[in-house]
Order: structure tokens, then C-alpha cells, then sequence
């Protein structure tokens, strides 16, 4: 069981972004969780799992309606190691 299988739409912040990457040609995008959740005619709910919308998401890019795979960008800041050896 991986954690595409254990994560909803509803257990992430509407501003979370997902990135969604396309497995035949490598282009890639992003989608805000509030824009899935809100996107019926895809057929996802709030309750939709994240491998449920990896499946029915696919290449946006021109004559390549290919597959996808998703994983969740991290939002959070990042900073240099601060500390020194004496």
C-alpha cells in the first residue's frame, strides 16, 4: 500500500500543490488541490484518493495525452545549516 493510496483530496490544504509529471514525454505542471477537488467533470470528490487522480489526470502537452505520475511539492522554506564545528 503506498501513500497515493492512503491520502484524500480532503486531507490536504486547498493551497498544497501537486506536481504532475508526464511519463512518455517528461513535461511537467502543477495543479493546486482546491482546483481537483472543485474539477467534477473529471469525476474526483474531496474523497477521491491521490492514486485515483493520478489515474484519471493526463499530459496536458500538445499530441501527448500520456500518462502521469504525481508527487506533492513542499511549500516549506528551507534554510543553510547555521552551525559550526568548534
Amino acid at each position: 500500500m503506498s501513500w497515493k493510496e492512503e491520502l484524500q483530496l480532503r486531507d490536504l490544504d486547498g493551497k498544497q500543490s501537486i506536481e504532475v509529471l508526464c511519463r512518455r514525454c517528461g513535461d511537467a505542471r502543477y495543479e493546486r488541490v482546491a482546483e481537483l477537488r472543485d474539477s467534477a467533470a473529471m469525476g474526483l470528490t474531496p474523497f477521491s484518493y491521490l492514486d485515483e487522480v493520478e489515474s484519471r489526470l493526463a499530459c496536458n502537452h500538445w499530441g501527448c495525452p500520456g500518462p502521469v505520475t504525481i508527487t506533492l511539492a513542499n511549500n516549506a522554506e528551507t534554510s543553510a545549516f547555521v552551525g559550526g564545528l568548534p
